[in-house]
């Protein structure tokens, strides 16, 4: 399960053309830090505490979400 829904996030990531790096079985973005386990995904943001989530639990529109929100705040001047 922890191999398809790493695809799935890396798919996604590639679609929405959003820079992230890949260092084993985890993946930096520029809002988060997502870490795979056997059991679970850990989600680091900065100033959030870190969030664990079971793979059978996980909400993806909503894990998604939080990796792009921050690339939406760009400045308009």
């Amino acid at each position: 399960m922890m191999i398809s829904i790493r695809n799935r996030i890396l798919a996604f990531l590639d679609l929405a053309h959003c820079q992230y790096k890949v260092e084993g079985n985890t993946i930096t973005t520029s809002s988060a830090v997502l870490a795979f386990t056997a059991d679970h995904l850990s989600i680091r943001r900065e100033g959030k505490p870190e969030r664990l989530m079971p793979y059978e639990k996980l909400n993806m529109d909503k894990i998604l979400f939080l990796l792009t929100a921050q690339a939406d705040k760009t400045p308009t001047h």
